[in-house]
């Protein structure tokens, strides 16, 4: 029987930064209480122990989603405070 090697196994990409797309899609769908690290990796096609590799829990991928979002709105406030233009866009 031929040996899997490490270039042969399935590879994501940035699975982390999926995660939190992914999470954020699901909790904007079906709120954070339908959220579930299964459906992500679900929707990724990922197997369901793969967060884990990025994540210790759930709580610790929504808190990585809450601080995405925090930089973004940041982001869109410094950047408004610099054009002069105040629409920050929609609050997610």
């Amino acid at each position: 029987m031929p040996r899997t090697t490490k270039r042969d196994r399935y590879h994501h990409g940035d699975l982390r930064a999926a995660l939190i797309d992914t999470a954020t899609e699901l909790i904007s769908e079906q709120g954070v209480q339908g959220f579930s690290l299964a459906e992500a990796s679900r929707r990724l096609g990922v197997a369901v122990s793969a967060p884990y590799r990025h994540f210790a829990d759930r709580d610790e991928l929504l808190l990585a989603v809450g601080v995405r979002l925090a930089v973004q709105r940041a982001a869109a406030a410094t950047l408004a405070l610099v054009t002069g233009r105040a629409d920050l866009g929609p609050a997610r």
